[in-house]
């Protein structure tokens, strides 16, 4: 029994030269692990700097977009202010007193009025003139002013008139 007491005990005791082996293995395999730590380490770092320079750029962005923003919606304001004013003066228009509708000129008007400037006086001759034209052509009165004797010719003898 005292045999296979100590074959185990030499079974169990390791020798210098294994110990020496396994421990290199453990180096080399931290050794390994730490160069591959490092290389993660290094992508995480290139990683993360990338991010920051993206996020930064998208800051950048937004300040912009911001800015935009800020001017669309001034424009926006504006172009409701003019609205709002515009439809402020198209019911002030809208709600202007007008002058009544004026009956036409019948022909008793018409007859009456010619009538009371018959006398032959030049002052009379010429509010009969006037009289027919605006009646006749439905010019204006403030066309009808500024008419020069050779206008009233070209009607007379010819049909019309050029108003300037």
């Amino acid at each position: 029994m005292e045999n296979k007491l100590q074959e185990k005990e030499n079974n169990l005791l390791i020798t210098k030269s294994e110990v020496e082996s396994k421990l290199n293995i453990l180096v080399k395999g931290q050794t390994n692990n730490s160069k591959e730590l490092q290389a993660i380490r290094n992508d995480l770092q290139r990683g993360f700097i990338g991010l920051a320079l993206r996020n930064q750029e998208l800051v950048e962005l937004n300040k912009e977009l911001t800015q935009q923003l800020g001017i669309v919606v001034m424009e926006l304001n504006q172009i409701k202010q003019e609205r709002q004013e515009k439809e402020v003066r198209k019911q002030a228009r809208m709600n202007r007193k007008r002058l009544p509708k004026r009956d036409p000129m019948t022909v008793e008007i018409y007859k009456k009025l010619l009538k009371a400037a018959e006398r032959p006086a030049y002052t009379d001759v010429r509010l009969r003139i006037a009289i027919c034209l605006l009646t006749i052509t439905g010019i204006r009165i403030n066309e009808l002013l500024p008419l020069k004797v050779y206008q009233l010719q070209t009607l007379v003898e010819e049909g019309w008139i050029a108003i300037d």
